[in-house]
């Protein structure tokens, strides 16, 4: 048997994610969280994201399995707490569906260099900071119709614009 090339590398990452899912799963239904066994669905594209991120990690996949991974793993996360520990409507958390998507591409995006991080990281920032914008409305947390708060605060984009331009050309300017 080669010693350098074992039949079964990263067998401990593995368990140890399969024993966190397997007694994640054993928690909720003991606490009587878990309803039903249909209310396992979200593991599908739990146990999805985290096959992808595993060939990336330790089989060099392809690049775009950080951002598919990470975005099915918190996905499936997301969904599986709000249908059991936290019982909350998706449709007052829908703003974190931009906050998985944003940091899976963050993810994503801190892995190209140059111009292709830039390209991933700002409208990726970009999202998570609309998701931030959008929850507390969702959740009413905020008293305010949304209509009326765009309608006041709106002159903020063009302030947020600018200093991202001149933070932009303070990069440039130090990269000479």
């Amino acid at each position: 048997m080669d010693r350098r090339h074992p039949r079964f590398p990263n067998k401990l990452a593995v368990l140890g994610a399969m024993l966190v899912v397997v007694g994640g799963v054993l928690l909720l239904r003991t606490t009587g969280r878990l309803p039903s066994l249909v209310s396992l669905w979200p593991l599908v594209p739990l146990v999805i994201g985290l096959v992808l991120l595993y060939y990336r990690l330790f089989h060099s996949g392809p690049d775009y399995y950080v951002f598919l991974g990470t975005s099915m793993l918190l996905t499936g996360l997301l969904l599986l707490l709000t249908g059991t520990v936290l019982q909350v409507a998706l449709a007052r958390v829908w703003p974190v569906f931009m906050t998985v998507i944003g940091v899976a591409l963050l993810l994503y995006g801190f892995r190209k260099h140059g111009a292709a991080r830039v390209t991933f990281t700002i409208p990726a920032a970009a999202m998570v900071l609309l998701s931030v914008l959008f929850l507390p409305f969702s959740l009413d947390l905020v008293s305010t119709d949304f209509a009326e708060f765009v309608k006041i605060w709106w002159p903020m984009l063009l302030v947020g614009m600018g200093v991202a331009l001149i933070a932009a050309h303070q990069a440039r300017r130090r990269g000479r």
